[in-house]
Parts: structure tokens; C-alpha cells; sequence
């Protein structure tokens, strides 16, 4: 199965409508709408863009007790409206977009490029967590655009604030930015960062064989 070529962090070029392009496509043998381990092989597409592989590797991550969920990192108390995903991203890029849920226990890594590309820019946060992600998408077949918007903003998917971002990697929690920063320009100071504790722990290290 061919597929569509995106904008991404590093190619400016045009986004191309990436569901129009697959429902035009006839869909091969060895693709599956379903997360039912009897479809053809564990290289099977399923109803993302995501092989049976790598659902597994999500769920034995998210599984790993010794990890915090997501839920522990989140802000409380604040406007949330400029961070959900808009319509037209939801409609071109909702089989790239990596979903998570606040009980989850692992994420994508944040470039600099978040918030202004999607494909490999970082994790989105499903925010509706009584909403079952398969049946949104496996209903999205033969709908118009705007019936397609509407399901998928039933997910109620938005992007990782930036306070979050640096919870996640380890920023103490006093951490913050002058208010003249904006959002844009919080998420690529924060872009590419490495986590704190875990560069403390390779400090340790290397300290001990020097």
C-alpha cells in the first residue's frame, strides 16, 4: 500500500488530503480496520495508520506500572480552547495523528515543530476518555467532510500545553516562561529537550568512570 506523502516537521511542501487519498486507493489484502490480531500478518494495517506491531509495543507500554500516567503531568485550571486541535488538521491528518489518553503511561517525543506540523511533532491528548477511539474512526467511511469533523471532534483531541511538555521532561515545577513568550515560541524552546532526570542519571555515570 502506497502512502501519501505529508507535510511534516522537515517537508514544507503542500499537505495532501491523506483520508481522501486512501478511500480512493483500493485497499490491498494485508489492510484490516480492526485491532483484531486474526488480520493477515503483524505487518496488517489497522484502523490508524499503525501496524499490529506497534499496537502491542503501546500496550506493553502503557501496561509498565512503574511509569506515571500521562494524568500526573497535566495542568488543571486553565483555558484549554486555543489547544484543541482545529477542524482542518482533524480532517487531514486524523490516520497520523499519535492519540493518547491521560491514563496512558507514554508519548511521543516533542520537537520544535509542534503545535505547527503534525506528522512525528509529538503525542495529542484525547481529552474524551469515554469515547472509544476504533469506533470513531471505523465509522468514518463513506461520510462527508463535515459528518467526518464531527466524529472525530467527539475525540476531543488537543495538543500538550506547554507547561505539560516541560512536566514531562523533568522541569521542576516552578518552571515557567516570561509572559511576553508565546505559545509557538514555548513549544520550540522546549522542542528536541531531553527529560532532566534522565541526563542527571547519565551525569552520575559518567562521573563514576572518570
Amino acid at each position: 500500500m502506497e502512502f501519501p506523502t505529508i507535510e511534516s516537521e522537515h517537508l514544507q511542501k503542500p499537505a495532501i488530503d491523506v483520508e481522501n487519498k486512501i478511500e480512493g486507493k483500493k485497499i490491498g489484502p494485508n489492510v484490516c480496520f480492526t485491532s483484531s490480531k486474526q488480520c493477515s500478518g503483524k505487518e496488517a494495517i489497522l484502523y490508524k495508520l499503525e501496524t499490529a506491531e506497534e499496537i502491542d509495543r503501546k500496550h506493553q507500554q502503557d501496561s509498565d506500572l512503574s511509569v506515571q500516567m500521562l494524568r500526573d503531568f497535566l495542568e488543571d485550571d486553565i483555558d484549554l480552547n486555543q489547544y484543541f486541535l482545529p477542524p482542518k488538521s482533524l480532517l487531514r491528518y486524523a490516520l497520523l495523528l499519535d492519540i493518547v489518553k491521560p491514563t496512558c503511561r507514554r508519548s511521543m517525543c516533542f520537537t520544535k515543530g509542534y503545535g505547527r506540523y503534525i506528522e512525528g511533532t509529538g503525542s495529542v491528548l484525547q481529552t474524551a476518555e469515554d469515547v472509544q477511539i476504533e469506533n470513531i474512526y471505523k465509522s468514518l467511511t463513506n461520510l462527508s467532510q463535515e459528518e467526518k469533523i464531527t466524529k472525530l471532534s467527539m475525540l476531543k483531541l488537543r495538543y500538550f500545553t506547554p507547561k505539560e511538555i516541560a512536566n514531562l521532561l523533568g522541569f521542576p515545577p516552578d518552571f515557567g516562561f516570561p509572559e511576553n513568550i508565546t505559545v509557538k515560541q514555548r513549544y520550540r524552546l522546549l522542542g528536541n529537550s531531553l527529560n532532566v532526570h534522565v541526563v542527571a542519571k547519565l551525569i552520575k555515570v559518567l562521573h563514576e568512570y572518570l
